[in-house]
């Protein structure tokens, strides 16, 4: 009988990814039972929450019971109650270690050491009692941090489309749409906007709370600014702040700016120095970064693709991250300046469309196609690129310098390119996701994994047609090899005891912008900021990309945050595949026999579990 050989986990400062290897079929086995254990003890070892039950079973309310009673049916999986109280909204503060031990489970039979009760039985059905196929095989110890090489890294929970989020509203005696969600994420006493923004709101407003920092100046460059608890932290603070703020888009109106229009004008009015920087059009001044300085020295800035919302904060997958270097600081610090000596008229009035003088000038171009080469102590290779670095304004077919490295680098890539991008560009040319489907094709042995906010980003998709009233091609996933693409998607109808989920309550889900490539290796590459990863942000945005090169401990804590978003939407974008195509292989319970796993046991198989365990 075939038996687990290795195991390992990997985390960041929100979720744990385990992977697992067998040497052949488990005959009888239904899964596997995964125990969390602290390394100090001060908790007990936990069996990992589970909630999809066997056929036969319901789990109507939602309760969690464990792996020993529902067994885990893949060889990896993610702790995304590694902070959070599985019975609560409380989270667990950081600076713990864990490992895990996996172990197959099957049905109990004579001389099989029976799995423990480890709690009373909470759903409906029969008890399908089981029993160990074999040894537990332990992973390493991971510590769970905020600091990855010396970066900050940090990542939101904020995936909307969950079982948990209905329950955690209405348990509160507020009903579940996108309305209570919105005000929840605002609330900034909520227990769920706590939750959803992870650490993020902290790193993102560290400059401003922290009392280390009170006698430093900052210089920010924003796109979006929409939450009133970031307004008010802006207000202050306004004797040691300069912003440049971008305009936002259009309302249904046709009138621009309409997300920043009153926290704009709160600024003003508060005597904040603002910058505005309104284009109204085509380009968008996407940064999302603030510089740490004092006296004329910048020291640390702040980045990623958060964008100052409540939406940014909770209800998108997003990241953050501080860089403590002079010289990165310094960079920003004078790209922020050549953002604000870059001068164009503003629309009249300021709610207008602007025209082709709402454009980057031809200095700021020149000079953003310069980028730093540098390292940081823990990091061999950094490079820092802005936006816009061509000389065309509008986009073109050329690959602009900073994609052209990002590129090469994929291209490069030998064992696994794992990446989140909101829109990269409309059906997936000129971006990541051509890159990928290069990458994939040139070296057959390459893991590719991504997920995607917007559909017309998809390899396939063909719009509309309004004159004959064709549906067009919308497609959930694209597979090619060994290149596995996703995009958004939700429960639109119930599934077992799967509920109606809500997919947004934004235009993005995924709003990262993230490209890693092979992670476990001395030659990883992490790829993150504002840039959107295709061609139309080097062209016409505002933009900063930072591209770390042998951060190993960086490196996977992004990708653990990457493949935790893409296997959520893994299933949901299948499942909504197949409802529409009218033949769902997901009942809403898990196999009740050891069928599933024979796909784990092909000969020179290779997928994310062979790749991390």
């Amino acid at each position: 009988m075939g038996k687990i050989t290795k195991a390992q986990a990997f985390a960041n400062n929100e979720v744990s990814l385990i992977a697992w290897d067998i040497d052949g079929m488990i005959d009888g086995c239904l899964g596997f039972d995964i125990l969390r254990i602290r390394v100090d003890g001060l908790e007990p070892p936990k069996a990992l929450p589970a909630w999809v039950p066997f056929d036969g079973q319901d789990n109507k309310d939602w309760k969690p019971q464990n792996t020993g009673v529902w067994p885990v049916q893949k060889l990896y999986w993610r702790d995304l109650t590694l902070r959070q109280h599985r019975d609560n909204l409380g989270r667990r503060p950081i600076g713990f270690s864990v490992k895990y031990a996996i172990r197959p489970v099957g049905d109990l039979k004579q001389g099989l050491e029976p799995v423990p009760e480890r709690q009373p039985k909470d759903y409906q059905g029969d008890v399908r009692r089981l029993g160990y196929l074999g040894p537990a095989v332990e992973t390493n110890e991971v510590l769970i941090d905020l600091n990855f090489d010396g970066v900050r890294a940090t990542f939101t929970n904020g995936i909307l489309s969950g079982q948990w989020l209905k329950r955690a509203i209405e348990s509160e005696g507020k009903p579940f749409n996108p309305k209570s969600v919105s005000d929840e994420m605002a609330d900034s006493k909520s227990n769920i906007r706590k939750y959803l923004t992870g650490d993020v709101l902290d790193t993102v407003t560290l400059f401003l709370t922290d009392p280390q920092y009170r006698d430093a100046d900052l210089r920010l460059a924003l796109y979006e600014l929409k939450d009133q608890e970031l307004v008010d932290l802006l207000v202050a603070n306004k004797d040691r702040i300069e912003v440049i703020l971008s305009n936002t888009s259009k309302d249904d109106g046709g009138k621009w700016d309409a997300t920043n229009k009153d926290s704009r004008k709160a600024l003003h009015a508060a005597g904040v120095k603002i910058h505005d920087r309104m284009f109204n059009n085509n380009h968008i001044g996407h940064n999302k970064f603030a510089v740490l300085r004092k006296g004329s020295t910048a020291h640390a800035v702040m980045t990623g693709s958060t964008n100052w919302t409540s939406t940014g904060l909770c209800g998108q997958s997003n990241n953050a991250l501080i860089v403590a270097a002079d010289d990165i600081a310094a960079a920003y610090d004078k790209y922020w300046e050549r953002l604000r000596d870059d001068k164009f008229p503003m629309p009249r009035p300021p709610t207008a469309p602007g025209k082709a003088a709402q454009c980057q000038g031809a200095k700021i171009r020149t000079e953003d196609q310069t980028p730093l080469n540098t390292n940081l102590k823990q990091v061999p290779g950094v490079q820092v690129w802005y936006s816009p670095n061509t000389k065309a304004t509008a986009k073109g077919k050329t690959a602009p310098p900073d994609l052209a490295v990002l590129f090469d680098l994929m291209s490069k890539a030998s064992e696994a390119i794992f990446f989140l991008a909101f829109l990269p560009s409309r059906g997936g040319t000129d971006s990541i996701i051509s890159a990928a489907i290069n990458a994939a094709t040139a070296n057959k042995n390459l893991i590719v994994a991504g997920a995607i906010s917007d559909v017309t980003a998809m390899p396939g998709y063909v719009p509309s047609n309004k004159k004959t009233g064709e549906e067009g091609v919308k497609p959930y996933t694209f597979d090619k090899g060994g290149l596995h693409l996703v995009r958004a998607a939700a429960l639109s109808d119930p599934v077992g005891d799967f509920e109606k989920e809500i997919l947004g309550v934004g235009h993005a889900i995924v709003h990262d912008k993230i490209v890693v490539i092979d992670p476990l290796s001395d030659k990883c590459v992490v790829a993150t900021g504002s840039h959107n990863l295709g061609f139309k942000a080097s062209y016409e945005n505002d933009e900063n990309l930072l591209i770390f090169s042998g951060g190993k401990a960086l490196a996977q804590a992004y990708a653990v945050h990457a493949l935790d978003v893409y296997d959520h939407y893994r299933f949901r974008a299948w499942q909504a595949k197949e409802q529409e195509e009218g033949k769902p292989t997901f009942e809403g319970h898990i196999s009740g026999d050891d069928k599933w796993l024979r796909a784990y046991t092909k000969p020179n198989r290779r997928d994310i579990a062979t790749y991390f365990a």
